[in-house]
């Protein structure tokens, strides 16, 4: 994660590891919010794209009804486009499209606008200096002769984010360096129309990840940091394996958190159970790759960090998962992208699952809680087990509060 003004650039890398994952310290209290949801954690000021709500649509777009996106296609002097557009294109889509479509319940309308032709850029790709991480003053000058290039020709203002698809022989191949990013929150360039260049993704290569690695940057785009461990690449699945596009986004469990879901506004109030008081309960949770249900349970702890369980399965965007069951993660809204905002938490530390499913990053795949298991965590008196299964899939789990 790099600030630049009032930017934000996610940088695209795609991968797991992990050994146990601690719950971080539990300091202050929890005190619902009583204008919302009570579990709705609010965002905390200046943390990188937090976890909390609400949602900063001066800065993020919306990730409900029509988004209309902007697809280029751009090549260089030194790397001219090895195939059409149109091949490029389908790379992506309509897959990404679908994929949307599917992790919403049909709430998102995702529109890709490509413009079928490459547009050649003013400078070689060597002297536009891209590298992992690249900076802002990089990505300034790569919009500037963009809007060189193609504003001529388009209108900006009908699109509410850009996706620039770059010729894969520009820069390294992805299994070397991810160089795909997204910026959002500052205005690289201005077209004729006034239309900031705010919101755009550039993918680079040909990633592991295919067409999800496209869903992933828009969803930065969306307001969604990343979760995996961006300083420590050798085990940078540490803290929420492959259970979430933002963290793995080549894994075998491809579909958002729950909690995510909540966040963009695929899933409503309604289906989000709330335990902030003393007491046991018993909720019972429908899977979230299917529509309808309760989605969503949540313990707060204090102002910035809750307990959250959802049930995964092996449908929809996850019909290749490797396991199924309850899983329980932590939240923090006070921890940025890329630090471990999410923590999934290990029902089986000692072992591992489908070890043939992404280079070694497995040791999370089997972290889900089955009927019977159970997590205690003394510190909070907190106390979850899961209790029964039936033939719809749904989990009734029990949860203690001291």
């Amino acid at each position: 994660m790099r600030r630049a003004r009032t930017a934000a650039v996610i940088l695209a890398v795609a991968t797991t590891t992990a050994a146990p994952v601690a719950t971080p310290p539990f300091t202050g209290r929890y005190v619902p919010d009583r204008t919302g949801h009570p579990c709705a954690l609010r965002a905390v000021p200046g943390v990188t794209m937090s976890e909390g709500f609400p949602p900063d649509h001066s800065v993020y777009a919306r990730a409900t009804g029509r988004v209309r996106a902007l697809v280029l296609f751009v090549d260089f002097p030194d790397a001219q486009a090895p195939s059409s557009a149109q091949h490029r294109y389908r790379e992506f889509f309509p897959a990404a499209t679908r994929w949307f479509d599917t992790s919403s319940y049909g709430k998102l309308d995702y529109q890709p606008h490509p413009v079928m032709k490459y547009f050649r850029m003013p400078r070689s790709f060597s002297a536009y200096g891209v590298e992992r991480g690249y900076g802002w003053p990089v990505h300034e000058r790569m919009m500037q002769d963009l809007l060189t290039v193609a504003d001529p020709e388009i209108d900006f203002s009908r699109y509410d984010l850009v996706n620039v698809l770059v010729t894969p022989n520009a820069g390294p191949p992805a299994q070397r360096s991810v160089l795909s990013v997204t910026w959002t929150g500052a205005t690289a360039a201005v077209s004729d129309e006034g239309a900031r260049l705010d919101k755009v993704s550039v993918l680079y290569s040909h990633d592991a990840a295919g067409h999800r690695v496209l869903n992933h940057e828009n969803a930065h785009i969306f307001g969604l940091p990343d979760l995996y461990a961006e300083r420590d690449f050798r085990r940078t699945d540490q803290w929420a394996g492959q259970w979430d596009m933002m963290s793995l986004d080549w894994g075998l469990h491809g579909d958002f958190l729950a909690w995510h879901k909540w966040k963009l506004g695929w899933i409503d109030d309604r289906q989000v159970d709330c335990v902030y008081r003393r007491g046991t309960t018993e909720h019972t949770v429908t899977p979230v790759e299917l529509p309808g249900g309760t989605k969503l349970v949540v313990i707060p702890v204090h102002d910035s960090g809750a307990f959250a369980l959802e049930v995964r399965s092996r449908h929809g965007n996850d019909r290749a998962g490797c396991r199924e069951g309850v899983l329980l993660y932590w939240v923090r809204t006070d921890v940025p992208s890329g630090q471990g905002p999410v923590r999934v938490l290990d029902a089986n530390p000692d072992t591992e699952a489908c070890s043939d499913s992404s280079v070694g990053f497995n040791s999370r795949n089997d972290a889900p809680f089955g009927v019977g298991q159970e997590y205690r965590h003394e510190p909070t008196r907190t106390l979850v087990k899961v209790v029964s299964r039936d033939r719809q899939g749904r989990y009734t789990v029990r949860v203690t509060k001291g």
